[in-house]
């Protein structure tokens, strides 16, 4: 992107949106490795990565309406101020208490998340105007952004990694508190404030956004595949990846390195939307990501090498990293502006509803199981939506 003072405000935003999921991706590496050393189970650390996902369920039903009511610009920083504070309490705590609760870190956990689904969305709503004012198209902007995203992805669990070798997990989270900060403050200098603020009404608004989505023929074959992509795919990063890895193998680098190589490959795979857009459909881009990772998954279980779990890492984020800015784009082009607060929160919150509910059933089955078949199970499961979805819930162009 050239630099000049009309694309400044969108790169300001990808900068500041880039700086705040580096620092969530350092807390996803940490919140498990942290939780596994202090209680040495899988279902503590299914409900920690729960309460890490939580949050975006409550964002749809108070964030966007705080979005549309007092302007996306306002939302995004006081969401990423009140991210930083919240996310501090971790650390304290376990510097400051000789023993800490599972349900204390849940509920820490959770403090530290509240915020952040409703700044991202806030600043997801802001993406059209400033694409438009750069006079760059939304393909190709949301095409860099998910790029920054995954590379997000890819640092972020390898600063984590780095970090806690040299620090130790809790001071980890610091860096997390900080990332913030900076999205706060390189938003607000960068990205000009426009008083944009839609009354809407008091009757229901989160209800008539998932109406909204759900009718939509677009927008819901998203709806629908995304919750249960998130059903598989948030357990195998937030729990079985980690399992395996740190239980199998014995070692919390070869997680961050799997982790970085997904966010690595993920990035690739977004980078290359644009053009990937011109050549073939949507649901040949989204669902084939979708069976990509799925098999990706399966192939995880049967691996008994620490190269092949890494191949099958970045194999799996490969093509999914092209479905992000695809549903972006697709979202940003198909809602009205008055509703986009609610519409992008509500999706979002879809999204990742079942993705508490995959964590908790990963944690009972591997606790009970193993990690190899509860890998087979839900790569499984993901494989056959995939394959239901483009046959029964095709994508449009």
């Amino acid at each position: 992107m050239k630099l000049n003072i009309r694309s400044m405000p969108i790169i300001g935003l990808m900068i500041a949106e880039s700086l705040s999921l580096v620092g969530n991706q350092i807390a996803a590496v940490a919140i498990p490795i942290l939780v596994l050393q202090f209680t040495n189970s899988p279902i503590v650390t299914g409900i920690a990565s729960a309460a890490n996902i939580a949050p975006i369920i409550l964002a749809a039903i108070v964030g966007g309406r705080a979005i549309d009511r007092f302007g996306a610009w306002n939302i995004s920083v006081a969401a990423d101020l009140l991210s930083f504070f919240s996310v501090l309490a971790l650390p304290f705590a376990f510097i400051y208490f000789d023993q800490v609760s599972p349900f204390l870190i849940f509920l820490l956990v959770f403090l530290g998340a509240l915020f952040d689904p409703t700044g991202i969305s806030a600043r997801q709503t802001l993406v059209p105007n400033l694409a438009k004012f750069s006079g760059k198209s939304l393909p190709k902007i949301n095409s860099w952004r998910g790029g920054l995203e995954n590379a997000a992805d890819f640092l972020g669990p390898a600063i984590g990694v780095g970090l806690i070798a040299a620090t130790g997990i809790v001071y980890t989270f610091f860096i997390n508190a900080v990332t913030f900060l900076l999205c706060a403050g390189i938003f607000s200098i960068t990205v000009p404030r426009k008083h944009e603020i839609t009354s809407i009404g008091n009757e229901g608004a989160a209800p008539s956004s998932v109406t909204f989505i759900f009718k939509h023929p677009q927008l819901r074959p998203l709806a629908i595949a995304g919750m249960i992509a998130n059903f598989v795919i948030l357990p195998f990063l937030g729990l079985l990846l980690p399992v395996l890895t740190t239980q199998k193998f014995h070692s919390t680098t070869l997680l961050g390195v799997c982790l970085s190589v997904f966010g690595l490959a993920a990035t690739v795979g977004a980078a290359c939307f644009s053009q990937l857009s011109h050549r073939y459909s949507p649901s040949v881009i989204y669902y084939g990501g979708l069976l990509m990772t799925g098999g990706s998954i399966i192939l995880c279980a049967v691996s008994t090498h620490q190269y092949q779990v890494i191949f099958c890492a970045g194999l799996a984020g490969l093509l999914l990293g092209a479905g992000n800015p695809l549903q972006q784009t697709i979202l940003q082009q198909e809602t009205p502006k008055a509703i986009a607060g609610q519409v992008f929160t509500s999706m979002t919150a879809i999204h990742f509803i079942a993705g508490p509910f995959g964590l908790l059933l990963a944690g009972i089955f591997t606790e009970f199981s193993n990690v190899e078949q509860v890998l087979l199970w839900f790569g499984c499961l993901l494989l056959t939506s995939a394959i239901f979805g483009w046959f029964r819930l095709p994508l449009k162009r």
